[in-house]
């Protein structure tokens, strides 16, 4: 596969990969469908971008799996763990009509959230909530690692080098809905999935489909399944080893106006 699926762009990407760390500046990728992504130094923004862009799309919008009618008109999505906003514009992009909810607690991925809506010409249809999902309201720290933007955490993992703190709010998923009810929910933010399932299984809401990369350093996965299928869900577990997904559909669910 090329680098970024042959988006417009991406041989800037490859330049400055060589010129690094001289050349550091943001390259704005552009998709076959005309999807503009904004490409920074952070080297988790590429491996998304491919993903998203290439042949790992499934991962994301997958099909439905055999007797479960397909989500193709949700009107609601929620972005737990929004990052950099790039779940967030294709995900728009590939549902015309649906607004979309974006959880990020981090100050710096906000910015690129913005960045990449103002891009895309998307800002209107989209609600950020500057925050993270947890049990219960507070502040709290999100630690910055030398994992990358995809190793910020609330928790503190061992043998893990902690390159700073970020003080951040925490919300609960009633909080961070605020009577929304979503059709689709991506969540992928270290260890908020175990959250969100209690949460979920404490309320009424029941997403169509749901994404959610299960994080094993903080939980069980063979738990998190069972307790998502207990919602009424049929699940598929995609993914790696180390990073699981679990494709969740709602049996019988519909989208409706």
């Amino acid at each position: 596969m090329k680098p970024l699926a042959g988006a417009k762009g991406r041989r800037l990407v490859q330049l400055r990969k060589l010129m690094s760390p001289l050349l550091q500046r943001p390259v704005v990728i552009t998709s076959r469908d005309g999807l503009k992504l904004e490409i920074t130094a952070d080297p988790v923004d590429e491996l998304v971008a491919n993903d998203l862009l290439g042949r790992n799309q499934a991962l994301w919008f997958p099909p439905p799996p055999d007797g479960i009618a397909d989500i193709d008109d949700p009107r609601v999505v929620l972005d737990l763990g929004a990052h950099h906003g790039f779940y967030a514009v294709t995900a728009l992009a590939r549902y015309p009509r649906a607004t979309l909810i974006a959880v990020e607690p981090s100050g710096a991925g906000v910015a690129s959230v913005r960045r990449n809506l103002s891009l895309n010409h998307l800002e209107h249809r989209v609600r950020i909530v500057e925050a993270a999902l947890a049990s219960e309201r507070g502040r709290g720290s999100l630690w910055h690692t030398d994992e990358g933007s995809w190793g910020n955490s609330l928790f503190q993992e061992e043998g893990v080098t902690v390159l700073g703190r970020e003080p951040v709010e925490l919300l609960t998923l009633d909080e961070i809905l605020d009577g929304a009810r979503p059709d689709v929910v991506k969540c992928n933010a270290e260890g908020a999935e175990f959250a969100l399932i209690a949460q979920l299984a404490r309320s009424d809401v029941r997403p169509a489909l749901m994404i959610l990369m299960v994080h094993p350093e903080f939980g069980d996965l063979d738990e998190a399944r069972g307790d998502v299928e207990a919602l009424g869900y049929r699940v598929v577990v995609s993914g790696t080893d180390s990073r699981p997904v679990l494709q969740a559909w709602r049996v019988g669910a519909t989208v409706t106006d």
